[in-house]
């Protein structure tokens, strides 16, 4: 963890000199948040190498051989193992899903607050549903200035259109809580057969949306705890978004991840209690090969997940899947 930071340090450096940000501000407002982040994320090679080195030193004094000789058999051997691994799991599943969020949440507060990795975001081809028969439709949308081009509202009911709003520009004004509108078209279905239309350059008026709540950025699905996620979710169902990928990885991600301590756990045993000819260097050498593949390919299978076509669920769960089913292997491997 403290690598991570100097690591953070280095790419940071020069925003915290150029913002004139205090060493008070920079350990309280965000390392203090930071280190929470940073340990949850690295928890299970935590407790994998934990195990590799405690149960390596066991078998190398020749504890194990006593205990077996004792007719204690392997699977008593993992019972201790398994109780730990299940309360630090638990722990685990309890910070990501309700008080990860929060640390993450003040991290990003302090990163945006000092334009810190603060970049441009546009957003193009926005289509979503603010309401159940209102559809809004963006061209282009820009985050920092809030100002959209290509702008269409419709009011469909019972396959009819009822109200129309078109606008080349669209930029939200925050002191009247509403958005600005130029070289606008306003079409309403007032009777049948008959249309009311409203042509102008400029023009305020309310809409069913804020600038925040129409697009939401993928990276502040970490921010949220997991009750106000599956809220969040629901309305980017109804919107049609097109993050909905990430806010489902993100969810299963929290329960994936501490999972997978209690399957590195059973990996960690299986492969320490015999003894090598490398001893405990050998042990961990295997043991940080193995915790590396498993974060590669958890990350691989996350980013087919958001990115590809790969299903959310699948992408998040699938390395404990395979490394669960490694881990059952060398259990029974590990008996004999």
């Amino acid at each position: 963890m403290s690598i991570a930071v100097v690591i953070d340090i280095s790419e940071k450096i020069d925003s915290f000199i150029s913002e004139k940000i205090t060493l008070k501000e920079i350990l309280l407002d965000y390392y203090v948040y930071f280190f929470p982040w940073i340990g949850l994320m690295l928890s299970p090679i935590f407790v994998f190498l934990s195990v590799i080195i405690f149960t390596s030193r066991l078998t190398n004094n020749s504890e194990i051989v006593a205990m077996t000789a004792g007719r204690v058999s392997f699977y008593r051997l993992l019972v201790p193992y398994m109780i730990a691994a299940g309360l630090l799991t638990s722990i685990f599943l309890v910070f990501n899903h309700r008080w990860l969020p929060y640390s993450v949440a003040k991290k990003m507060e302090f990163e945006d607050k000092h334009k810190i990795n603060n970049t441009t975001k546009t957003f193009n081809n926005i289509h979503f549903r603010p309401a159940q028969d209102t559809f809004v439709y963006f061209q282009n949308f820009n985050e920092i200035d809030t100002v959209a081009y290509k702008f269409a509202l419709e009011v469909i009911k019972d396959k009819k259109l009822l109200y129309k709003v078109k606008a080349e520009r669209l930029n939200w004004n925050g002191k009247a809580k509403a958005w600005n509108l130029e070289d606008y078209e306003i079409r309403k279905n007032l009777y049948p057969g008959k249309d009311s239309i409203e042509v102008g350059y400029k023009k305020t008026m309310k809409m069913p949306f804020s600038s925040k709540e129409f697009y939401e950025a993928p990276s502040y699905k970490e921010t949220m705890n997991t009750y106000k996620l599956n809220q969040f979710i629901e309305k980017e169902k109804l919107k049609g978004s097109e993050n909905l990928k990430f806010y489902y990885a993100e969810k299963h991600k929290r329960t994936a991840n501490p999972i997978g301590t209690i399957i590195l756990t059973l990996i960690a045993v299986s492969i320490t209690t015999k003894k090598t000819r490398g001893g405990m260097g050998l042990s961990i050498v295997m043991g940080l090969a193995l915790a590396g593949i498993y974060f590669l390919f958890l990350q691989f299978s996350t980013v087919f997940a958001t990115k590809g076509t790969l299903d959310p669920f699948i992408g998040t769960w699938l390395p404990n899947f395979v490394f669960g089913f490694i881990a059952i292997l060398l259990v029974l491997f590990a008996k004999k």
